[in-house]
């Protein structure tokens, strides 16, 4: 994974999130060609949207997701 710098796909997580886009799945890829990375599956209004990173701020949100949305 990435180092701990900005992330803008980790800003665009965290805003289509705020307008109410809901995560519908969280995919880890260990095996990614870049390293580990983990995708956002989002959906609003019928409409979906995915965001990917390698970035360690952005496992730690998406682990932070993993937790609020239960078993």
């Amino acid at each position: 994974m990435a180092g701990w710098g900005d992330d803008p796909e980790l800003e665009r997580l965290r805003q289509l999130i705020e307008e109410g886009w809901e995560v519908v799945e969280i995919i880890e890829d260990p095996k990614a060609s870049r390293g580990p990375a983990d995708t956002v599956k989002l959906q609003k209004n019928g409409q979906t949207d995915e965001v990917t990173s390698d970035h360690l701020a952005f496992h730690r949100y998406v682990e932070f997701l993993r937790e609020e949305q239960g078993p």
